[in-house]
């Protein structure tokens, strides 16, 4: 399963990522009454006691609800709302709870998203491991303006810049952005349909809060915690509040939140833009990447960048009927899809595939990728939406946590305006972020004064910072200046990397953490260089296929080009596999993919990757051996019977049949 972690959305304006916020509550926050803690052997008996049942969304997890304080720092407040909690009970001896402020955002569900398999064996066998949906979003009184947010967004992606350059430089495209803040933040309060008031008590002050009343609840007296992401500021804030109930904290791709809005902002396009550089750098070091992108992958980013900023582009996308739509492809969309493409290692490598592809004329992929990140329909080029992440509380969330500038509503708009106007170029590809700040200018209960907040303490808490000094989302500074304030930090670090680094295997940080939980085991070293991770910018990198299957030496080398095309399909690399998913081959035909009793199913339809070499029959992969067979026809060039086979179990692959009049049975 992959871990998904989202601090992306375009609200108005590209908004790569943001930064959180939470000032320290100037009231301790209302009791709730606690309870026997559970026997050490268990908590089966108390999620019994609390009406727990199985999570639709996630069986192998026990959900239960609590009902908390709508505001928990006003005890005259009576009002209350649910939250939903998801524990999976340690398999053995029961040291505690290990909660998880998972995933990003804010706006991730926790409970939909969640997982067991990056747990080490002895972490579940001692920890309950507990996911939640905060307040506002999934399970636990969801807010949401679907309809306000789709206008809002689609109107951004669809929209040029009039003027010809990057950025809100006239006073006409100034006032244009404002209005659009303006009237998506009307709009969303009023389709949210909630008291406008309300909206403050959906902080991360409030979320830290209903953490507590859930420990309170179960009854015990310290648990371990862990925040990824955006998980970060929940999990700092309520370390904050409540150190003295942590019996350990793992911070992985950590906020500062000592930062208000827009140094937070201006921090992450920063990060964005070095990331970027350092995957194009990366292209151009290695021979396959250089030779498919003609030499210099940064000045192929610059000039398409710049033809598509002057114009947008125009192509035409094929549908798997055969049909081509005409489409547009803006200078939003551009920076928005390159942004999201940084997060990880494969997604880098992925976005250089398709930069190569764009730069030879072959637009389609970039197209791909972009549907995707955006979640629109290939076909019809309408809002889909991601169903386990609210947008609506992205924004809302941001909003009433940080401040973007301060006083009237007109000075924060205009104070806005000057710093995106002042980083713009001075952050060369990936800047804009900062002008969430006219969002925010119009969210109800924004801030009207500056917000600080001071650096995290957690006096008595050992605390595991984990980062990555090519982390877009939460940049490498940014972890460290939590570490270096800690009164017990622990800071392991990857050279290069991504985008938050534990329960991806590698010892470090993992063995670590484990060690800490179970045996009480601390680092030898207060900063550890995780090693075994390497230094990659980018996952190695795969060759585009090449345009004719005559330029293969042999048919097993053209069906391992095909294999990993199709692995590396945005559709098929991030999908989700609930349904059959029909795609446009390159030159003609389609291949069909979808769920089956073993793992997946395959479909091809004169299918071609590479000219010359076109499918028709059907494939397969079995999930529990690991291997992966195409049984096909194939036209072309030459006619022929041909089963291939990639064995991702021992590395091998093979293809066996006629071919050409002649008997094929090649292996590698």
């Amino acid at each position: 399963m992959k871990k998904k972690f989202l601090l992306i959305a375009a609200i108005g304006v590209l908004v790569m990522a943001c930064n959180f916020l939470m000032p320290t509550p100037t009231q301790e926050a209302t009791a709730v009454p606690a309870t026997e803690a559970p026997a050490i052997g268990g908590i089966a008996a108390k999620l019994d006691e609390l009406g727990g049942a199985a999570c639709d969304e996630n069986p192998d997890f026990t959900c239960v609800t609590i009902q908390v304080p709508l505001n928990h720092f006003d005890a005259a407040n009576t009002e209350t709302l649910d939250v939903v909690f998801a524990v999976s009970p340690a398999t053995g001896e029961r040291f505690g709870m290990f909660v998880q402020a998972y995933p990003g955002g804010p706006g991730g569900e926790g409970i939909s998203s969640g997982g067991l398999s990056w747990f080490s064996d002895a972490i579940l066998e001692h920890y309950d491991i507990v996911y939640f949906d905060q307040r506002g979003i999934g399970l636990s009184n969801p807010l949401s303006c679907p309809i306000a947010f789709e206008a809002n967004f689609m109107g951004y992606l669809n929209a040029s810049d009039k003027a010809g350059k990057e950025g809100y430089d006239t006073p006409e495209e100034q006032q244009q952005a404002i209005d659009e803040a303006r009237i998506y933040a009307e709009n969303c309060v009023a389709e949210i349909g909630i008291e406008p008031a309300k909206l403050a008590f959906f902080g991360t002050d409030q979320v830290a809060e209903d953490i507590e009343s859930f420990r309170q609840t179960i009854g015990d007296d310290k648990f371990m915690m862990y925040g990824v992401s955006y998980g970060t500021a929940v999990a700092e804030t309520y370390a904050a509040a409540h150190a003295d109930h942590l019996s350990g904290l793992v911070l992985d791709g950590t906020l500062d939140l000592t930062l208000n809005g827009e140094q937070g902002s201006l921090s992450q396009e920063k990060a964005f833009d070095k990331v970027l550089v350092a995957t194009l750098e990366a292209c151009n070091a290695d021979e396959l990447c250089a030779a498919d992108m003609g030499g210099d992958a940064l000045a192929v980013y610059d000039k398409l960048a710049k033809q598509i900023s002057e114009k947008p582009l125009a192509y035409e996308f094929p549908l798997p009927s055969g049909e081509k739509v005409a489409r547009t492809f803006t200078f939003n969309q551009w920076e928005y899809n390159a942004a999201y493409q940084l997060y990880s290692l494969s997604g880098r490598m992925m976005y250089l595939r398709a930069l190569a592809a764009a730069n030879r004329g072959d637009f389609i992929p970039m197209a791909r990728l972009t549907y995707q990140n955006l979640t629109v329909d290939p076909a019809t080029f309408e809002y889909l939406g991601d169903d386990t992440f609210s947008d609506t509380m992205f924004l809302s969330v941001l909003c009433t946590d940080d401040s973007f500038f301060s006083g009237t509503q007109e000075e924060k708009i205009a104070q806005t305006i000057a710093a995106g106007q002042a980083s713009n170029g001075t952050v060369p590809r990936l800047d804009g972020s900062v002008y969430t700040g006219l969002s925010c200018a119009f969210w109800p209960n924004s801030p009207t004064e500056v917000i600080t907040t001071a650096p995290l303490v957690a006096e008595g808490v050992t605390t595991f910072v984990l980062n990555a000094t090519l982390d877009p989302a939460t940049p490498f500074e940014e972890g460290k200046a939590v570490y270096e304030n800690l009164a017990d930090g622990y800071h392991f670090y990857v050279e290069g990397g991504r985008h938050s680094i534990y329960g991806f295997g590698y010892d470090c940080p993992d063995k670590y953490i484990t060690d800490f939980m179970v045996d009480g085991t601390l680092p030898t070293e207060r900063e550890t260089v995780c090693e075994e991770w390497g230094t990659n910018v980018i996952r190695a990198y795969e060759p585009l296929v090449l345009e004719n299957a005559s330029d293969y030496a042999d048919v097993l080398e053209t069906f391992y080009a095909v294999d990993s095309a199709i692995q590396l399909q945005p559709e098929y690399f991030y999908g989700s596999f609930t349904e059959d998913v029909a795609i446009s081959c390159p030159f003609g035909g389609t291949f069909t993919f979808g769920p089956s009793d073993a793992g997946e199913a395959y479909a091809f339809e004169n299918c071609a990757y590479t000219q010359g070499f076109i499918l028709t029959g059907s494939g397969s992969y079995d999930y529990d051996s690991g291997i992966m067979i195409f049984d096909t026809q194939v036209s072309g060039a030459k006619e022929g019977s041909l089963v291939y086979t990639d064995n991702f179990s021992d590395g091998t692959i093979s293809v066996t049949g006629e071919y050409g009049g002649e008997t094929v049975d090649l292996s590698q």
